[in-house]
């Protein structure tokens, strides 16, 4: 079946931004991926080529990112049981170093390994896009995480991802969505809405799966675009 144009246009929207994060995202899982096959017992040092990945990425003229990184498999590295070399932009625009507490006894600290960002890419060996969530980790705002595995001799060893935030991503979709004359939502694998051209479906609310008319997904990954009756 043929894909309305319209529906077409969303979708071109969307893997514009996904491939603009994954582009980051691979950088990062190939720099890792290097400094650690062969690497037995890696340590903190070795993950130094993802600042400047990440600070590039967010950097960049136009970039949507807020944030980039690789997240450690719990009990890599030999300094840190749990890690995250993670950069964020903030307000002003200037990326720094995210500080979370990594100590399990420590105020404020996460557990990201059932977190899906993390547990997906792990679990499928496959690429995630994980979101509209509350990134409580960074921003305490509305997010879109795009990650992927980072294996080495077969071995999972972490995720690289990147993030972008929804207010960012509303600035790309809502222009092509509002061009439409159709009620379109963009939603994910939950029916939640990242984005629609329609004032009763916001950000973060579930879709009424009994409105939707068609609906046409983003290649392989958890975002769709429905049209809604």
């Amino acid at each position: 079946m043929a894909i309305p144009k319209d529906t077409a246009a969303v979708l071109d929207a969307l893997d514009e931004m996904a491939r603009e994060a994954f582009s980051a995202v691979a950088r990062i899982e190939s720099a890792v991926r290097a400094r650690l096959t062969g690497n037995a017992r890696p340590s903190r040092a070795d993950l130094g080529d993802v600042e400047e990945i990440a600070v590039a990425a967010m950097t960049a003229a136009g970039s949507r990112i807020q944030g980039a990184g690789f997240v450690a498999a719990v009990g890599l590295l030999a300094s840190e049981r749990w890690w995250l070399e993670w950069f964020v932009r903030e307000d002003d625009g200037r990326p720094n170093r995210l500080e979370v507490p990594t100590d399990p006894v420590a105020m404020g600290f996460h557990d990201y390994e059932p977190l899906a960002w993390y547990a997906v890419p792990r679990d499928t060996g496959r690429r995630h896009v994980t979101g509209p969530y509350v990134d409580s980790l960074c921003t305490e705002d509305y997010t879109l995480t795009f990650s992927q595995p980072v294996l080495v001799d077969g071995r999972f060893v972490g995720v690289a991802g990147a993030d972008i935030g929804v207010r960012a991503a509303e600035r790309t979709l809502l222009p092509v969505l509002r061009s439409s004359a159709k009620r379109l939502a963009v939603v994910n694998a939950d029916g939640r809405t990242l984005a629609s051209n329609t004032g009763t479906l916001v950000c973060g609310d579930l879709l009424d799966e009994s409105q939707a008319t068609g609906s046409h997904a983003l290649d392989d990954l958890p975002l769709r675009v429905v049209r809604l009756g």
